[in-house]
């Protein structure tokens, strides 16, 4: 399936497809095909095709280095969303087992009886117990964070906020003590995630 309903996601798309080709990432060549079709006719709540947050993603971790050569995080990725915003299960992705437990751990699920607060603990606990789901949570809440502007209520803004600084930081920092060899661009996503809600909090 190829995009041909946004410029900005086809382009993209060409490029994510040329990288994965020249590098011959094939995780990340399933990961493309599964998360194009999986969020075909999805939209972001601009309005804009669901398809490009993991797009970005994968560009913005290429750009910084840390996906560039690595085909399990950069699959991680682009799959980070699927099986929690489609009916599909991390068993059915037609990935390796690394791939397959990045995106487990970085699926957001609520068992029943548990509170918000019980969830995300849990889910943060999940996350720490793959290196790919944690470097794929960071560049995503850093691309949410970059779009929520405008978007969101100011209401779900200040709690989107508050969230960022009691689990994301922590796990930042969680990264740079663990995985010292991405503290480079660790440090670029947390000072871009820093300044935008400090921006933020001003308004």
């Amino acid at each position: 399936m190829r995009l041909q309903f946004d410029e900005e996601a086809a382009y993209m798309e060409q490029y994510l497809r040329g990288y994965i080709k020249e590098h011959h990432m094939q995780q990340s060549a399933v990961a493309l095909e599964a998360a194009i079709r999986f969020h075909h006719g999805q939209k972001r709540t601009e309005g804009r095709p669901y398809i490009i947050h993991p797009m970005m993603l994968a560009m913005h971790g290429i750009a910084l280095g840390v996906a560039k050569d690595d085909d399990d995080l950069l699959a991680v990725m682009l799959l980070h969303d699927v099986c929690e915003d489609c009916p599909v299960s991390p068993e059915e992705l037609t990935v390796n087992e690394k791939v397959r437990q990045g995106v487990r751990c970085i699926t957001k699920t609520r068992r029943e009886g548990e509170t918000k607060e019980e969830m995300m603990q849990r889910y943060m606990e999940d996350i720490r117990k793959s290196k790919e789901a944690c470097i794929a949570k960071i560049f995503d809440r850093c691309h949410n964070v970059s779009s929520m502007a405008g978007v969101f209520s100011e209401k779900r803004m200040q709690a989107y906020i508050v969230e960022t600084k009691k689990y994301i930081y922590p796990l930042i920092q969680y990264v740079k003590d663990t995985y010292p060899e991405y503290d480079s661009a660790v440090f670029a996503l947390e000072y871009q995630i820093t300044s935008i809600i400090n921006g933020l909090e001003i308004i």
